[in-house]
């Protein structure tokens, strides 16, 4: 049964110790280039919950941060 945040009610957040946030970097047919970043603000393992391999299952809560570089015949002219 899921709670009122969407996560199953047995679920157990995790405390994150350290992070490294990298971005992706996708080019565009346009020239634009767009780049994302995850920011992640909480983690939760879902107990009794496994992969086929075995692993633990978890869900996490996070915000995609995007950075778009347009070409420059796509820009503004000011």
């Amino acid at each position: 049964m899921k709670g009122p945040n969407g996560l199953p009610q047995n679920a157990i957040e995790v405390a994150i110790t350290e992070a490294k946030e990298v971005w992706s970097e996708y080019k565009l047919d346009d020239g634009t280039v767009v780049r994302v970043r995850p920011i992640v603000t909480a983690f939760f393992r879902i107990p009794g919950q496994y992969t086929q391999d075995g692993e633990p299952i978890y869900a996490m809560k996070a915000t995609i941060f995007p950075d778009v570089r347009g070409a420059k015949n796509l820009k503004k002219k000011s």
